[in-house]
């Protein structure tokens, strides 16, 4: 693919099935050159269309023509969908639509924006989270813009968030809301105005949805959900310099009580403390489990390395542990009448996984449902059926809605088709190859279409506790679609592999990893003749870009780096980055010792390769000032450098960055490749 095919890469929701089986409903989104936005709306995905690719426009159809419609979740009555509406230059809002066609209404007005929802079993309730600016913050008094906000006072170490709508966040906390759901057969509320309005106090929103606030603290709540008797549970912050979050059940009369034994979990190795992360119900309907994907953070709370989700039903005295912790499941999970779908990290794949906790005593049941080569993102039970939805990443394209049932695997989108049709994929091709003392390392080689020898680009993912797959990637194929093969694998301290394989790195950066990386590529070259080793890249980001630096400042083999939004020192970290407070700590060490000894920095003067540094000015996970630091020592000690920075970006640029700052990015790197190993 090419930097200006970015356009065509959908980005699938979870797929939300109607109670009657019948069909799903997915968003699909993608990002918009035009608008310089990701835009989108909703798919009714037929899930009884037969055996076979189904195009959009036959099993599928768009039933929605906002700008930008994500997160669909149809009402367990099957009359309602929910979902987030986000105007243009506007937050997302609650939406709702009625399941068998009409015009949306929005329901909320929050200035933040909404988090996140869940509907109640009846259909009759609906609770979102919503961040709640302080008085005087963020646009809350009208003249008052953000260069002249009163300054912040503030106490502890968890103060900022990169990404989206982030940054200072604990003046504008998570809060809960609960919203009674209009009648949809009644006539259209509108907001009161002029002499209507005099007589409805400013507050109301009764003009939208009938709402009260449950929650008003200063702590992040997420991960609501409703239960039966009219309670909400959710996942509550407890301590502002520990990760520990916890259980919290609120009462229909408002009173708020800690869930028993949802702080600490019970291991072989003792008490550890946990971080909860999502809860749902699933099971029957009428009297359903509770259960919590939580991360077991150790005897003292703060050991997140490798810290695998596992997923535990809540009970009266505590929480009965469903998984093991070798299992690289997802904190997200989707509820059904059997149990809860969870997703897996697994050797490049993301499998899926049925967990049902079996109330009758017996033991709990693990059943993997999905183990293909691809990537589900979300899944949803079919009630009534053994089949279940997925949406997917396959080596062939970056997102599809499957059918998974005992007959196996049947695509029923092709939201694929157009980038396929502009620009032929590549297609991976797996190597395991043997690190200097016996380790295996498992990755990925892809080559361009025709004769080589070809240049080659070594990538490096970030994390370092994530993993490339064998699936559909927009960068490999923007490498390869130029002409470069790409050499790519999980060295130590990836997700997929194992607690073991993701602590193998703890106080090891630049050893271990950079042995396996190295063995990799040396065994890519012997087994694939047609890869040119005289005309070798090396580029990575975050973690990445750290593994990168390093490995130019000790080896000069190379014809050029990228160094992106690097993690470059990790002692500067400390008080900078977002997660700067334990990260460092729990990678590379408590003293300025080991922290210097696993620094990239201060390797920067040996560098020799020309050398591409890539930043954005709203990075608070690897702040800009790593990026510019690295660049001006390589600049004094006289390598040929660049620096290519983004303004109004975060860390997550290349993944959702604004659509023309993701293609300037690409084209730039391509444009460096070019010069160095064309």
């Amino acid at each position: 693919m090419r930097p200006e095919q970015i356009c065509l890469l959908p980005h699938l929701s979870a797929p939300s099935v109607h109670p009657d089986g019948t069909w799903a409903v997915v968003s699909m989104t993608h990002p918009n050159f035009e608008a310089d936005d990701r835009v989108g709306q909703l798919w009714r995905i037929a899930l009884g269309a037969g055996p076979g690719p189904t195009a959009p426009g036959t099993g599928s159809r768009r039933i929605t023509r906002g700008f930008a419609d994500t997160s669909p979740k149809v009402s367990p009555d099957g009359l309602l969908i929910a979902f987030l509406r986000r105007n243009q230059g506007h937050r997302p809002q609650l939406a709702l639509m009625e399941a068998d066609g009409g015009e949306p209404w929005i329901i909320t007005s929050f200035t933040q924006g909404v988090n996140e929802f869940s509907w109640s079993p009846d259909s009759r309730r609906i609770v979102v989270s919503a961040r709640v600016p302080d008085p005087g913050r963020y646009g809350t008094v009208n003249g008052i813009n953000a260069g002249h906000e009163d300054p912040r006072h503030l106490t502890g170490l968890k103060l900022r968030h990169n990404g989206l709508g982030a940054g200072w966040y604990t003046d504008r906390p998570l809060q809960l809301f609960l919203l009674e759901v209009p009648d949809p057969e009644a006539e259209p509320a509108v907001p009161p105005a002029g002499r209507g309005a005099i007589s409805i106090p400013e507050d109301s929103l009764a003009a939208m949805a009938s709402m009260r606030s449950l929650t008003e603290d200063h702590a992040d709540w997420t991960s609501p959900v409703i239960c039966p008797d009219g309670s909400v549970v959710a996942c509550r912050e407890t301590a502002d310099s520990a990760m520990i979050t916890s259980l919290v059940r609120i009462s229909p009369d408002g009173q708020i009580d800690a869930v028993p034994g949802s702080e600490t979990i019970e291991t072989p190795e003792g008490i550890h403390r946990t971080s909860m992360n999502t809860v749902t119900l699933a099971g029957d309907p009428e009297d359903p489990d509770l259960l919590v994907a939580f991360a077991d953070l150790g005897p003292d709370g703060n050991d997140p390395v490798s810290a695998n989700t596992q997923i535990g039903l809540v009970g009266a005295d505590g929480i009965t542990v469903l998984t093991g912790t070798d299992l690289g499941l997802s904190s997200t999970m989707a509820p059904g009448p059997a149990g809860v779908l969870v997703t897996e990290s697994f050797r490049g794949c993301g499998r899926l996984h049925l967990v049902s906790p079996n109330g009758d005593g017996s033991a709990p049941r693990d059943t993997l449902l999905l183990d293909v080569d691809a990537v589900a993102r979300g899944a949803a039970q079919i009630p009534g059926s053994h089949d279940t939805v997925v949406t997917l990443v396959t080596p062939q394209s970056p997102g599809e809605v499957a059918l998974v049932g005992p007959e196996g695997v049947t695509i029923l989108t092709d939201f694929g088709r157009d980038l396929r049709e502009a620009s032929p994929v590549t297609l991976p091709r797996e190597l395991t190859a043997t690190s200097p003392d016996g380790y295996p390392v498992h990755g990925w080689v892809l080559t361009p279409e025709g004769p080589g020898p070809h240049p080659v680009i070594l990538m490096i993912h970030g994390g370092p506790h994530s993993q490339y797959t064998g699936s559909f990637f927009d960068e490999f194929q923007a490498m390869t679609g130029a002409g470069y093969a790409v050499v790519a694998c999980n060295p130590r301290g990836s997700a997929g592999y194992g607690r073991d394989h993701g602590r193998a790195l703890i106080g090891r950066f630049g050893d271990v990893d950079a042995a396996d990386v190295m063995a990799f590529l040396e065994a890519a070259l012997a087994a694939h003749p047609d890869l040119d080793r005289d005309r070798m890249g090396i580029m990575g980001g975050s973690y990445g870009g750290y593994l990168t630096a390093w490995i130019i400042g000790h080896d000069h083999r190379w014809r050029g780096a990228i160094v992106e939004r690097g993690y470059l020192d990790p002692a500067s970290f400390i008080g900078s980055s977002d997660i700067g407070w334990y990260y460092p700590d729990c990678y590379n060490g408590t003293t300025r010792e080991q922290l210097e000894a696993q620094s990239a920095m201060r390797w920067a003067e040996q560098v020799t390769t020309p050398t591409l540094v890539i930043h954005a000015e709203q990075d608070l996970r690897a702040p800009m000032t790593q990026g510019l630091e690295y660049h001006a020592r390589l600049t004094r000690a006289g390598v040929d450098t660049e620096l290519l920075i983004f303004p109004g970006e975060n860390h997550e640029l290349s993944r959702s960055g604004t659509p023309w700052h993701r293609r300037q990015r690409l084209e730039t790197i391509l444009d460096f490749w070019s010069r160095h190993l064309a």
